[in-house]
C-alpha cells in the first residue's frame, strides 16, 4: 500500500514539474483518475489512510498520549531536519536572494515542519521550506489527534464515525481548513478502523464505495477519499497472496522502507533535474529517460539520507561512551 501510494506521488510531481505545473501537455503518465481525481490528492490520501491503519498496529492502547508523541517526534523530526538542512543549503547558496521575501518569524514553522503547510493554508505568504510539502503538517495534526481517535474506536466506534463526519465534512465543504486537514480525518480515522472490520464488512463497503462514487454530488476530495478506500480494500485483498513471492515482497518492503526518505527528496531532485531542459520541446522517449534518471537520483538520495542519519547516530553513541 505504500508503494502505491509512492508510486502516486513520485508520478504526479514527476508530471508537475515537466508540464510546468500542468500548462503543457502530459507526455508520459496521466494525473487524472476515474471521476477527475487527480493523482496526488489518491497518493495523499492512501497515505493518511495507510498512516492510521499502522498506527492503530504498532500503537499499545495503554501507551500514554506523551509517549505516542514523543515516538511520533523521534520519527518524523530527526530525517525532516537533516533532508532540510542539506536541502536548504543548496538551494540558499545556489539561488542568493531566493528567500528575501520570507518572514523571520516563519523559521519557527520551519523547524516544526509547518512552513509549507501554513503557506497552503494561507497564513503565510512566503517561507523557507524545502522539503516536506502540506503532508508534513497535515498528517502532524493527525498525529496530535490520534490519542483521542484511539481511545474513541474503543469505546463506541459508531459515535466516533458520527461525530467525526459531523464535523469534518462541513469544514472541508465550508473550506475553513483550506483543505489540508478535515477531509483526512476519516482516511485517517478509516486506516484505524479497517484493522477491526470483519471480511463480510469489507466485502459489503466495496459496492457501497463504488455507489458513492457513481452517484454522491460532493467535491473531488470527498471523492478521492471514497475512491482510497475502495483501492485499500482491494489492495489489503491481493496483498497476502501477492506477498508470498519474492520479488514484489522485496520491492515493496524497500519502499516502504525508503518511502519517508524519498517523500522528502523527490520534489527538490526533480526541480533541479529540469533547469536544463526545453521543457515544451521535450519529447516521450525524453521524458521517459528522464523520468528513470529521477527515480535512480531519488533513490540514491534517499539512500544517503538515511545512511548519513545512521551515521550520526553512530557518533553520537560514540562521543556519549
Amino acid at each position: 500500500m505504500r508503494a502505491v501510494a509512492l508510486a502516486s506521488i513520485l508520478i504526479v510531481h514527476f508530471n508537475a514539474t515537466v508540464t510546468g505545473y500542468f500548462t503543457l501537455p502530459h507526455k508520459l503518465f496521466t494525473s487524472t483518475l476515474v471521476q477527475g481525481i487527480y493523482l496526488g490528492d489518491f497518493g495523499s490520501s492512501l497515505f493518511f489512510i495507510v498512516s492510521g491503519a499502522s498506527l492503530a498496529l504498532t500503537t499499545p492502547p495503554e501507551q500514554s498520549p506523551w509517549q505516542f508523541y514523543k515516538k511520533r517526534a523521534k520519527a518524523v523530526y530527526p530525517l525532516f531536519w537533516l533532508a532540510w538542512v542539506v536541502c536548504f543549503s543548496i538551494r540558499f547558496i545556489s539561488q542568493p536572494g531566493y528567500y528575501a521575501g520570507a518572514k523571520t518569524v516563519t523559521l519557527v514553522l520551519t523547524f516544526l515542519g509547518l512552513d509549507n503547510f501554513a503557506v497552503a493554508a494561507g497564513w503565510v505568504g512566503m517561507d523557507f521550506a524545502c522539503v516536506g510539502e502540506w503532508f508534513l503538517g497535515s498528517i502532524l495534526f493527525l498525529y496530535l489527534l490520534f490519542p483521542l481517535l484511539q481511545r474513541a474506536l474503543r469505546r463506541s466506534p459508531l459515535l466516533t464515525w458520527a461525530v467525526t463526519l459531523a464535523v469534518c465534512i462541513p469544514i472541508h465543504m465550508h473550506g475553513w481548513d483550506a483543505g489540508l486537514v478535515a477531509v483526512h480525518i476519516p482516511e485517517f480515522l478509516f486506516g484505524m478502523t479497517f484493522l477491526t472490520l470483519k471480511d463480510q464488512m469489507k466485502v459489503v463497503l466495496m459496492p457501497l464505495l463504488v455507489s458513492g462514487l457513481i452517484n454522491l454530488p460532493v467535491d473531488e476530495k470527498l471523492l478521492c477519499a471514497m475512491f482510497s478506500a475502495f483501492v485499500f480494500i482491494a489492495l489489503a485483498a491481493v496483498a497476502a497472496p501477492l506477498m508470498d513471492k519474492p520479488l514484489p515482497r522485496a520491492v515493496c518492503a524497500k519502499a516502504a522502507k525508503l518511502s519517508y526518505a524519498v517523500f522528502l527528496v523527490h520534489h527538490v531532485l526533480i526541480q533541479r533535474l529540469v533547469r536544463g531542459f526545453d521543457l515544451a520541446a521535450l519529447s516521450r522517449r525524453d521524458t521517459a529517460i528522464l523520468f528513470c534518471v529521477y527515480l535512480l537520483a531519488t533513490y540514491a538520495a534517499a539512500e544517503a539520507l538515511l545512511w548519513l542519519q545512521r551515521w550520526l547516530r553512530e557518533q553520537k553513541q560514540v562521543i556519549f561512551q
